[in-house]
């Protein structure tokens, strides 16, 4: 303790800001914030998410989120990047929102939530410095990620930065591949699967049925929607997302209810054990999600943000740093939606 109210910690700060964010808002202010918008809820806040970091506040054009691990925040500032690009791939170049970012470990001052102190300071310098689409690191967590993760990094020599008393030695990752080469099927999550050994399993109470995964999922959420709470009795449900060519049903098989014209939501037909939400149009037949309760382990799967918020139950108070949206707020599900000649309902 170091004060009324301060604490110090170390952690690893990550700081992302939109590149020519003036200009792109002088040349198209609705279109660049619907853009922005758009990041944030496919990409940037899920991405956050996933790999456990707290966002502390806004910057604007910009986000600032803390790590407890260094190897967590790089990871994450390269999927926001690959996702980010993967979004922009259609997008005119002067049109695209490109994001800078900067990750750095250092000793930082908490007080009411809030960070800052010489360890956050470098963390803007480095994105600063930042190429568009690129990630900058320091030297401090470039020692601890260099054996940890198979990205290129190039040596960007020592800079002097201003209010930092020593000079640092910075390290550069500018992605190198196009977007395409990332991922077919960008929408909305962000992690790249990989073929391999089933990696999860899962199956209903009585054990009639059976499931597992041969991939990483795409993503953990956490639904409040009025249909989810009909469907299992409760007032969120939890569910986490994998390809549809992941999954193999290993024992039994499902029972199905159509829930709206875009999904059909797969049970047990013996115990009632709520298990699978499967789209029925466009990307969403490629995209099966568990309900994260079935699963075998599911405290491994953290949920990265709530949707359907509007029909939260008032009793209810889960206190999180989660991103939060509404259904009609969802790109995705408006597109899937629109597409089945349908309103959300």
């Amino acid at each position: 303790m170091s004060g009324d109210g301060v604490q110090r910690r170390l952690a690893a700060i990550l700081i992302a800001d939109v590149v020519g964010y003036s200009r792109l808002m002088g040349e198209d202010q609705v279109g660049t914030l619907q853009a922005m918008q758009g990041h944030d809820f496919a990409v940037i806040n899920p991405t956050i998410g996933q790999y456990e970091g707290r966002i502390i506040k806004r910057l604007g054009d910009g986000v600032l989120v803390e790590f407890q691990s260094v190897v967590n925040a790089v990871r994450c500032a390269l999927a926001i990047q690959r996702g980010v690009m993967s979004r922009n791939e259609q997008v005119p170049d002067a049109q695209k929102v490109r994001f800078r970012i900067g990750v750095n470990l250092g000793d930082i001052l908490v007080q009411d939530g809030d960070v800052f102190g010489d360890g956050v300071n470098l963390a803007a310098r480095l994105e600063a410095i930042a190429k568009p689409d690129g990630v900058c690191v320091s030297n401090s967590v470039f020692a601890h990620i260099e054996s940890e993760i198979d990205e290129p990094f190039s040596d960007g020599g020592a800079h002097q930065f201003k209010n930092i008393k020593m000079p640092v030695r910075v390290y550069h990752h500018i992605p190198t591949s196009s977007p395409a080469a990332t991922t077919a099927a960008f929408r909305p999550f962000v992690d790249i699967p990989v073929e391999g050994e089933p990696l999860v399993a899962g199956g209903c109470l009585c054990g009639d049925i059976r499931y597992e995964a041969n991939e990483k999922p795409l993503g953990s959420m956490i639904c409040h929607c009025r249909i989810c709470q009909r469907f299992s009795g409760a007032p969120i449900l939890a569910g986490t997302t994998f390809k549809t060519s992941a999954v193999r049903f290993t024992k039994g098989a499902q029972r199905y209810f159509q829930s709206t014209k875009i999904a059909k939501r797969g049970f047990c037909g013996n115990c009632g054990t709520a298990l699978t939400y499967n789209g029925l149009i466009g990307l969403w037949t490629e995209w099966i999600m568990v309900w994260t309760a079935s699963l075998d382990e599911p405290h491994k799967f953290p949920p990265t943000y709530h949707l359907g918020i509007e029909s939260t139950v008032p009793w209810l108070h889960i206190h999180d740093d989660l991103p939060r949206t509404a259904c009609k707020d969802s790109p995705s599900l408006v597109e899937a939606y629109a597409q089945a000649g349908q309103e959300i309902p």
